[in-house]
């Protein structure tokens, strides 16, 4: 009896099921199977480089194979100097060192010292001159007169140098303003490859703000005295303790974006109203001063003292200093206002000229022609003292304002 031809739905090799049969497995041609039992010992198998007992070579790719050490090295180097980018990414974003210079800032420094430099010099010139001026004016007065002049002139100089030296030493033993953006750690945040980093710098940020909280000179009656002086009353100082507390209990504030607001608006915000104060007060004192000042040399010399005397009442009351080029910007400033207010004797003749013409002209209008001269030119001398005396407080307390915002520890940009 023949057996019936097979069909390809009939071959069991194909894998495929057909109706009334489950798909089965291919017969080995010309060999017996035989398993590691059978077999009695699985040492037995000879198993060819890549095989495996289940018959099938592990499916890796051609091109992949162990890390050399060095590719190791080349890609540790990768990740260092991606991680230094990342880290000085986030140094500028978070903190900073304060000029005032916006976008200048990043190339600003050497111009910042020459500007210093040149302000220095044009303002020594000009006030050697206006001085030796002043002391050939002197030498032609009677012998009284110059002992008396002499005098007032040491007894000056002696007070500007006085103000100066004192700035300059409270300023030297200050610590460095390290300004905390907050604006960058907002902005940093954003950034999910940076997340971690933001964390790390802003706590380490925080850090650095509990110490300047813990440093603080407030603790004895001597520093309150100190603070008293400068424009901290009393009240101020029992909010500023009050405020410290708080900031620097570490379970009070649930996240570090809350413990920067509330020093800034409990503790910063005092700061800033006291400087506000003492910035008045300075320009306050200066527009007095140089308004009846006799000559430039008082006006230069009265504008350094006022000048000195509100830089060092304001790094006192934040107990910070400025940076390297911070502090080249607030001296060129220092040098530029009192050059200016030393040429405030030149302006004074034009704007007299003015006052008088204008005052004259409306004496005439309403009709009082007897000694509209005089009076006219009184007026045209007093407006024109009291003009160039508000130009010189305004410039002071611009320069006040400016040196209040690079010695805030905290602010906003």
């Amino acid at each position: 009896m023949s057996a019936e031809p097979k069909t390809w739905d009939d071959d069991v090799r194909i894998g495929v099921p057909t109706v009334g049969r489950a798909p089965g497995l291919p017969e080995p041609v010309g060999r017996t199977p035989h398993t590691i039992d059978e077999l009695g010992d699985a040492s037995l198998l000879e198993l060819r480089p890549g095989e495996t007992e289940l018959g099938r070579p592990p499916q890796v790719p051609a091109d992949l194979s162990p890390l050399s050490p060095e590719d190791v090295a080349k890609l540790r180097l990768l990740d260092e100097e991606q991680a230094a980018r990342d880290l000085a990414e986030a140094e500028i974003l978070l903190a900073s060192d304060p000029t005032g210079l916006g976008w200048l800032g990043w190339f600003g420094t050497p111009l910042v010292f020459a500007f210093l430099l040149g302000m220095a010099g044009v303002f020594g010139l000009f006030f050697l001159n206006q001085t030796m001026t002043l002391l050939a004016a002197l030498s032609t007065q009677p012998v009284w007169a110059q002992y008396v002049g002499y005098g007032g002139l040491g007894l000056f100089a002696f007070c500007v140098l006085y103000a100066a030296l004192r700035f300059f030493v409270i300023y030297y033993h200050l610590q460095r303003n390290r300004q905390l953006r907050v604006k960058g750690v907002e902005e940093l945040s954003k950034r999910t490859r940076l997340r971690w980093l933001a964390a790390a710098k802003s706590a380490e940020a925080r850090a650095r703000i509990e110490d300047y909280l813990k440093a603080f000179p407030m603790n004895t009656e001597k520093e309150r005295k100190l603070l008293r002086s400068i424009g901290l009353t009393d009240e101020a100082q029992a909010r500023l303790a009050v405020a410290r507390v708080e900031l620097l209990d570490h379970d009070k504030f649930a996240s570090t974006p809350q413990w920067f607001a509330r020093f800034r608006d409990g503790f910063q915000a005092e700061l800033d109203t006291a400087a506000e104060s003492r910035i008045r007060y300075w320009g306050s004192r200066i527009w007095v001063v140089t308004a009846v000042a006799p000559n430039a040399v008082v006006d230069s010399g009265a504008t350094l003292f006022y000048t000195f005397s509100m830089l060092t009442d304001l790094c006192q009351i934040y107990n910070l200093r400025a940076g390297r080029t911070g502090t080249a910007v607030l001296l060129g400033r220092v040098f530029f206002n009192a050059y200016l207010a030393g040429q405030g004797t030149e302006w004074e003749k034009i704007a007299e000229d003015h006052y008088d013409q204008l005052f004259h002209e409306a004496m005439n209008v309403v009709g009082v022609g007897i000694s509209s001269n005089l009076v006219g030119k009184l007026l045209g001398k007093i407006g024109a003292k009291a003009t160039t005396g508000y130009l010189n407080r305004v410039l002071l307390i611009r320069l006040g304002r400016y040196s209040a915002r690079l010695l805030r520890p905290v602010t906003k940009e």
